[in-house]
C-alpha cells in the first residue's frame, strides 16, 4: 500500500480522529490548527475531546514519527493530500457557519503543491464543493488539483471505532483517478466504497441525517398517540424493528428528540436548498418543528404530575412550579460525552427554573465548572445528593450508569418522589423503582 503525506486541517473532534486514524492506516500525517493550546496538548498526546482508544493511537504514532501537530500552514506544501476536518459550527437556529472552513482554505491554498488532492469531511451544505473548487482555481490559476467529499460519520464516544470500522465509505468526486487514490488511502479498512458525484455525496449526508431525524420525530408522534390510546411505544417500536424493511438498528427510541446540532444542521441545510430552488419540503420542515417543541413535554408533564390541571400545565408561565424541587439527572447532550453545548437537558432545566422550580442537577461526566456559565442551579456529582428532597426526578440524558442506581437509596433521599424517565431507560426496572416508594413514569406508555 502506498503511503501518503496528509495534512489534516481543523483539530477538534473530527480532526483529532482523522489525524490519528489516517496515521493508523499507515500515512504520514501533519495536523494543522491555529489554536496553540490544542496543538500543544495534541503534541503531548492529549486530545481536545477524549475518545476511547484515541490517546493510545496518538501516543503510538507521535512516538513513531508518523503523526505531528503544528500551527504552521506552510507545512501543507509537503502534503500530496490536504484534508479539511473542521467540526462545522452551528448557531442556535441550527444553521451552519462555514467561516472557519473558508478562512482556513484561504490560508492553505497558497501552499498547495501541484496535483494536490483536496478532501473535505466536514459537514457542509450541498453546493459547497462547487464554490470551493472555484475559489481554489481563482486563488491559484493553473493549479492542478483533485477534490473529493467524503462525509464523516463519527459518533461521540465511539469515534475511533466509527473511523476504523465504517461499514462503507462514501466518495463524492467527478474524477476516476481521484476516487482510486481515495480507495488507496482507505485500503486497510477493507470496506466497500460508494462512488457518486460531489453534489450527490453532499446531499447524501444531508439525506442520511434527515432520515434519522425523521425517524426520531416519527416515533415521538407515535409515543404521543400511545399515551392517549393505552398503547405502549416500546411494544410498537419492537414490532417496527422486527420488520426487515426497517431493522433492529432503526432510530425508534421515543424521548426528548435529537439535540447537539448535528441532525438539525442537515435539516436546515435542506430547507435552505429548497428555498433557493423555490420548492416546498413539508416533511423536512415538520420534522424540525416537531423536534423543536419536543422538550416542552417535560415542563408540561411535570406540571401535570404535581397536580396542575391540563390547561394550566400546557401553558409556559412563570410561577407555576414555585418552590417545587426538581432533580435533573443527565445533562450532556448525549451519553458518552462531556459536551453541554446545545444540551436539551439544560434547556429543560432552564424552562423549569423559569416556571419557579428549585432545580438541582447531576451528570456523571459534565464539567462542573461549565454549568454555571449556562444555568444558575445547584450541581452534585452524587445523584442521591442531587435528588435529595425532590418532588420530581427527571432522567433527561439516558446515561447507562443510571440503570445501576440504588433505588432504595434514591427513595430515601426523595421519599414519594415521581421518577420521570424521558427515555424509558428504566422501563425494565419500573417495579424496583415502585418498590422503593417512588412513582415511575415513562414516555409513550
Amino acid at each position: 500500500m502506498a503511503s501518503h503525506k496528509i495534512g489534516v486541517i481543523g483539530l477538534w473532534h473530527c480532526g483529532e480522529i482523522y489525524s490519528a486514524g489516517l496515521a493508523e492506516l499507515g500515512h504520514e500525517v501533519s495536523g494543522i490548527d491555529e489554536n496553540v493550546k490544542v496543538i500543544a496538548n495534541l503534541t503531548k498526546g492529549t486530545p481536545p475531546l477524549p475518545e476511547p482508544g484515541l490517546a493510545e493511537l496518538l501516543a503510538k504514532h507521535i512516538a513513531s514519527g508518523k503523526l505531528k501537530y503544528t500551527t504552521d500552514f506552510s507545512t501543507i506544501k509537503n502534503c500530496d493530500v490536504v484534508w479539511c476536518a473542521f467540526d462545522t459550527p452551528v448557531n442556535d437556529a441550527d444553521e451552519a457557519d462555514l467561516a472557519p472552513i473558508s478562512e482556513a482554505l484561504l490560508k492553505a491554498v497558497p501552499h498547495f503543491m501541484d496535483g494536490v488532492l483536496v478532501v473535505v469531511s466536514s459537514q457542509v451544505p450541498v453546493g459547497t464543493a462547487a464554490r470551493a473548487k472555484a475559489k481554489i482555481a481563482e486563488l491559484r490559476p493553473g493549479l492542478k488539483f483533485g477534490y473529493v467529499y467524503t462525509p464523516e460519520n463519527l459518533r461521540l464516544g465511539e469515534a475511533v471505532k466509527c473511523f476504523m470500522e465504517p461499514g462503507r465509505v462514501v466518495l463524492g468526486t467527478d474524477s476516476h483517478s481521484t476516487a482510486k487514490k481515495m480507495e488507496e488511502i482507505f485500503a486497510p479498512l477493507k470496506v466497500p466504497f460508494v462512488r457518486m458525484s460531489v453534489a450527490s455525496a453532499e446531499m447524501a449526508k444531508h439525506a442520511l441525517n434527515a432520515y434519522l431525524a425523521t425517524s426520531v420525530s416519527f416515533i415521538n408522534d407515535i409515543a404521543d398517540l400511545c399515551e392517549k390510546t393505552g398503547a405502549d411505544v416500546l411494544d410498537v417500536a419492537k414490532a417496527l424493528r422486527s420488520d426487515s424493511r426497517i431493522g433492529q438498528k432503526a432510530f425508534l427510541d421515543a424521548g426528548l428528540g435529537f439535540s447537539g446540532g448535528t441532525l438539525g444542521r442537515d435539516l436546515k441545510a435542506l430547507e435552505s436548498a429548497a428555498k433557493k430552488a423555490n420548492i416546498s419540503v413539508p416533511v423536512i420542515t415538520s420534522v424540525y418543528e416537531k423536534n423543536l417543541k419536543r422538550k416542552d413535554i417535560v415542563a408540561t408533564r411535570v406540571k401535570e404530575l404535581v397536580g396542575l390541571p391540563a390547561s394550566q400545565a400546557r401553558a409556559m408561565r412563570a410561577g407555576d412550579l414555585k418552590g417545587v424541587k426538581i432533580a435533573i439527572l443527565g445533562l450532556t447532550y448525549k451519553p458518552g460525552t462531556k459536551t453541554l453545548r446545545r444540551s436539551r437537558a439544560l434547556e429543560i432545566a432552564g424552562d423549569l427554573s423559569r416556571a419557579g422550580a428549585v432545580v438541582s442537577l447531576h451528570d456523571p461526566a459534565a464539567s462542573e465548572s461549565e454549568i454555571p456559565k449556562i444555568l444558575n442551579a445547584s450541581f452534585s456529582r452524587d445523584p442521591y445528593v442531587a435528588a435529595s428532597g425532590a418532588k420530581v426526578i427527571v432522567i433527561a440524558t439516558p446515561w447507562p450508569q443510571f440503570k445501576e442506581l440504588d433505588f432504595v437509596k434514591l427513595g430515601k433521599a426523595a421519599p414519594g418522589a415521581i421518577l420521570f424517565d424521558t427515555a424509558n431507560l428504566l422501563h425494565d426496572k419500573a417495579d424496583a423503582v415502585r418498590f422503593a416508594g417512588l412513582k415511575y413514569v415513562g414516555v409513550g406508555r
